[in-house]
């Protein structure tokens, strides 16, 4: 008897759950995060996209806090979007890199400056 192996595809297979460690990586929204979604989106006029992101950034500092890379992932996915969104010039990018940073880092309870790289 031969046995034949299935050739993979590079990267995560089909049905795999490593995404769902703390969940920001997932595409998809469990019915308690679809509740707060609408919830944030309809009675404090937030953005879909913004929503979704807060969500899972509530998600990942609840499950998974000290996940230094994913936390800056994430800042720096609020700042790309909000620089894209309203025009902003280098120096309110700064600002506001800034400002998310700090609230990360108060809400995390870890400090994602001192390993930030120069240059950046």
């Amino acid at each position: 008897m031969v046995l034949t192996r299935i050739k993979r595809k590079r990267g995560g297979q089909q049905g795999n759950q490593n995404a769902r460690k703390h969940g920001f990586y997932s595409s998809k929204l469990n019915p308690d995060e679809i509740c707060r979604f609408w919830n944030i989106v309809n009675q404090e006029s937030v953005d879909p996209e913004m929503a979704v992101l807060r969500i899972k950034l509530l998600a990942l500092i609840s499950l998974a806090p000290h996940n230094h890379r994913t936390l800056k992932e994430a800042s720096r996915l609020i700042v790309k979007w909000s620089v894209n969104k309203y025009c902003l010039d280098w120096t309110d990018r700064a600002h506001l890199k800034a400002a998310v940073i700090s609230v990360l880092e108060m809400y995390s309870g870890i400090s994602l400056s001192s390993s930030e790289p120069s240059g950046k």
